[in-house]
């Protein structure tokens, strides 16, 4: 027999149970973000969570319109990009869950911690750019708009887990789960941390 549902007893209920996690596990509240000039285009959707990301949203027929898309989705979706994943997102998305489980079990911390720690850490500040003027074309250093800073982030975070995988015994989720650790760590074994340091390098010439 069905029971009747007392919403007395429902609203007495402790909200961090109710609360949606990641991947049914790991809590979105307590995230941070230490640069104060991404805070505001990290997206997390807070009040009902994100259970799987996998919002299917259409983030390019506006521009700046990415920014609202769930900064776990840009990642999976930058892991489809040219590779044997290109379109596979459930599958993208399993390699994302199993290598979370793996950063959780080596530190023993929230992994969406980890994960906006090494995209801080990744995103250049500075680039080159080529602008030409009255038929003369010379490269200057500019700045990196807060928005450009993640895409290049996770784009370096992508590619390095890539290549670290390919033609190698270890499998793609160990080579994400080590990409995302060295970048928190902010160690120059991580492959976005070294191209992070190239863009900042080849800048600094053209002052």
């Amino acid at each position: 027999m069905l029971t009747k549902i007392n919403l007395t007893e429902i609203k007495k209920l402790d909200n961090s149970k109710l609360r949606m996690k990641v991947f049914n596990h790991w809590d979105l509240e307590k995230i941070k973000v230490n640069d104060i000039s991404i805070s505001n285009y990290i997206y997390f959707n807070k009040e009902y969570g994100e259970l799987v990301p996998h919002t299917s949203g259409n983030y390019d027929k506006k521009p700046f319109k990415k920014t609202y898309c769930p900064i776990l989705e840009r990642l999976v979706c930058s892991m489809m990009l040219k590779s044997r994943n290109s379109g596979k997102k459930i599958k993208t998305i399993a390699i994302v869950k199993h290598a979370f489980y793996l950063l959780h079990k080596t530190t023993g911390k929230n992994p969406v911690q980890l994960l906006v720690d090494a995209i801080t850490n990744c995103a250049p500040h500075e680039d080159s750019l080529m602008i030409s003027s009255s038929g003369q074309k010379k490269r200057e250093a500019v700045d990196v708009s807060p928005y450009r800073k993640i895409s290049q982030a996770i784009y370096f975070i992508a590619v390095g887990t890539k290549k670290a995988a390919f033609k190698n015994p270890k499998s793609i989720s160990i080579a994400l789960h080590d990409e995302i650790l060295n970048a928190a760590r902010n160690s120059n074994t991580s492959y976005a941390i070294k191209k992070k340091l190239d863009l900042e390098k080849n800048a600094s010439l053209f002052r």
